[in-house]
């Protein structure tokens, strides 16, 4: 009897998750030193569109 494949993901996709994890791990420490870096950062707020 042959073993049993088991199904792993390919390394590209780990990579991605790690790379994933470890941008919102060093967001929250950068977070955490400069808590007011990202108060500039535009929002998003709405604005009124000019009427032609």
């Amino acid at each position: 009897m042959e073993p049993a494949k088991k199904n792993k993901p390919a390394p590209v996709m780990i990579i991605g998750v790690a790379a994933i994890v470890l941008a919102i791990i060093s967001y929250f420490i950068i977070l955490a030193f400069f808590p007011d870096l990202f108060d500039r950062l535009p929002t998003g707020a709405s604005q009124p569109v000019p009427a032609n």
